[in-house]
């Protein structure tokens, strides 16, 4: 992206649009440009209400989207931007964790910080979008670090004592929060990951006791900043079970493939730079949903971070994150056919049944994966002061190296032009009046997302609303994923699924524009 002076877009080219556009909805609902006038009412899937609840909404990391945009940057320009800005404020956030909560040197934490923001599973999501901002995240565990200072594994706060712990429970809120409406795998797995380190702190007598501590100390605080969560987060999880409601639960069938095998947690995936060739391996052949269970960090990184945190046992915070995120590990594998946890987790931990990729939990174990890395780099450089002449930052510099070089991942890109020159070609094939429109494109073959999401961006440059569409879900009873017309005969069972579909919502008939456009070359698109 960078190397093609921004011509070539980092990610996929449904999921990565997508994202753009769902930033792009968020913008023009600020100004309420039509057909954008309404936040939860995207102008896809016309005219079913709340279609933006079928995904993530981006809404707490939309401002520097909206900023670059208000600033004259265009669409897609914006969006390669905000990922830039979202990779660099995760860096950010888990660089001034590490070295506040760790004490660690700026190279140690920038290693750590590294790890979590650009480590090799984040890396092989890039194309989903929503997945990249994590920095809430980091925000919450900062808030829940000072509230219960390591030093001494006491609950105190650095600077300040008891007094203090009411902002930082106040921030651990906020932050969870946010983190909600940025993306909901990311909250989800930040709140079940809390939820498996209480019950351990509950068994480990020094964080029981300043658990406990807080608990007792703060217990109207931790209700109120509760409540007031409840209170922000209701608009959003209103629309989510609202449309959970609409379009139904996911069937454990749908999640099962994207449980992580035991491999998952060595797989890189054909796209790292290091292991690639490992990826013919026939057990990592045998992996289900391989693109959504890259989940390694590669043999020196994993290596680094069990090393730091198993050296750095004695401290309270490294035990607690050994054992969550074993159990974390134990919980979402399938070891087996018919052999996990996770179907219990699924049945009984409120919101766990809306996931469907549970191998993303891989990017909440970067936490702990950082922490570690940056604990064994500052472990290294307080043995290179103590014993200057066994020269240890000679070894240092190339362990470094090979962390940095595991996490390298080939991506995927489109081409921007390309994408602006598809729906610019929609959009004006649009009649002139149309109350909506509905693109079935006369194409030989192609994956159907793809003209759906050319109709999404063409629907924003013309003002009008489009039955096509292209989400995490999609309305019950939708009838137009096989958009495109092939053959006469698929071009009138497309024009009767769409008297139908105007007859299921009342609309009048013929108003909804038909759109048909050839497509010669539909492979042509993206690497």
């Amino acid at each position: 992206m960078l190397l093609s002076g921004l011509a070539l877009v980092q990610g996929e080219w449904n999921d990565a649009r997508f994202n753009n556009f769902v930033l792009e909805h968020g913008y023009r609902w600020l100004l309420r440009a039509p057909p954008d006038t309404r936040f939860w009412d995207v102008p896809a899937f016309f005219p079913v209400p709340n279609a933006a609840a079928y995904s993530d909404v981006l809404l707490s990391v939309a401002p520097p989207y909206w900023l670059l945009r208000a600033a004259g940057a265009a669409p897609d320009t914006a969006f390669e931007l905000w990922l830039l800005a979202m990779a660099t404020l995760n860096f950010g956030a888990c660089y001034v964790l590490l070295r506040r909560a760790l004490r660690a040197s700026a190279t140690a934490a920038s290693l750590g910080a590294f790890v979590f923001a650009f480590g090799a599973p984040r890396g092989a999501q890039v194309y989903h979008a929503q997945l990249v901002p994590q920095l809430y995240t980091v925000v919450a565990l900062y808030a829940l670090w000072r509230l219960f200072d390591d030093a001494g594994d006491r609950a105190t706060t650095r600077g300040g004592g008891h007094h203090d712990e009411r902002r930082w429970i106040a921030l651990f809120f906020a932050g969870a929060v946010a983190q909600l409406y940025a993306a909901f795998y990311h909250a989800w797995f930040l709140g079940f990951s809390l939820l498996v380190a209480a019950l351990w702190a509950l068994v480990l007598p020094a964080s029981r006791a300043a658990m406990l501590g807080v608990a007792r100390r703060r217990a109207w605080t931790i209700a109120g900043c509760a409540a007031a969560s409840a209170l922000l987060a209701w608009p959003m999880a209103a629309h989510y079970l609202r449309a959970a409601h609409d379009v139904g639960l996911r069937d454990f069938s749908t999640v099962e493939p994207m449980l992580p095998r035991p491999a998952s947690w060595l797989y890189m995936g054909p796209g790292s730079w290091l292991y690639r060739r490992l990826a013919g391996l026939a057990a990592f052949r045998a992996i289900p949903a391989e693109h959504e269970q890259r989940l390694g960090l590669g043999f020196v990184t994993s290596v680094v971070a069990l090393g730091g945190l198993w050296g750095a046992r004695r401290r309270a915070s490294a035990r607690l994150m050994l054992l969550t995120a074993a159990t974390l590990i134990v919980l979402a594998t399938l070891w087996a056919p018919g052999l996990s946890l996770w179907p219990a987790v699924y049945g009984v931990v409120p919101g766990a049944a809306a996931l469907r990729a549970v191998s993303r939990i891989g990017m909440m174990l970067l936490v702990p994966a950082s922490f570690g890395v940056a604990l064994a780099a500052q472990r290294l450089r307080e043995l290179s002061a103590a014993r200057p002449a066994l020269a240890l930052p000679l070894l240092a510099l190339p362990v470094a190296a090979a962390i940095v070089a595991e996490q390298g991942q080939d991506m995927d890109w489109y081409d921007r032009a390309a994408a602006r020159a598809r729906a610019s070609a929609v959009a004006r094939a649009i009649p002139a009046g149309c109350a909506a429109f509905l693109y079935t494109p006369l194409a030989p073959n192609g994956d159907p997302w793809w003209y759906h999401g050319d109709a999404m961006w063409a629907a924003l440059e013309r003002g009008v609303p489009t039955v096509n569409g292209y989400s995490g879900n999609v309305p019950r009873g939708w009838p137009f994923y096989d958009v495109i017309a092939r053959s006469p005969a698929e071009d009138s069972l497309l024009a009767h699924a769409l008297s139908a579909w105007e007859a299921r919502w009342r609309l009048a008939p013929a108003t909804v524009c038909r759109v048909r456009l050839v497509d010669a070359d539909p492979a042509a698109r993206t690497r």
